[in-house]
């Protein structure tokens, strides 16, 4: 079942998502298994976010586990919040 993941980090700002992006993604023609779409924006109160589509809860953890978790310490970067919940609906034209 596909779900929906939104990634927030109130201490999150462009810089930390694109340095921890470039660490955990290295080749953009080579994405991670599992992942449908992906997008990253300031967030409305201060901070990042990052909403993802992912085949599964299990490849977005195997991802977060593997590539982010590891990239965002490697930089230093602070603690985000993940939500995941099943997706009822999509459209991609």
């Amino acid at each position: 079942m596909s779900v929906l993941v939104v990634n927030q980090g109130a201490e999150w700002t462009q810089e930390l998502y694109q340095a921890t992006f470039d660490r955990a993604i290295p080749d953009r023609a080579n994405p991670p298994a599992g992942l449908i779409a992906h997008f990253g924006a300031p967030a409305e109160g201060g901070g990042w976010q990052v909403i993802d589509v992912w085949e599964s809860e299990e490849h977005f953890r195997r991802f977060l586990q593997e590539s982010v978790i590891p990239a965002a310490q490697a930089i230093g970067a602070p603690p985000f919040d993940s939500q995941v919940v099943e997706l009822y609906n999509s459209l991609i034209p």
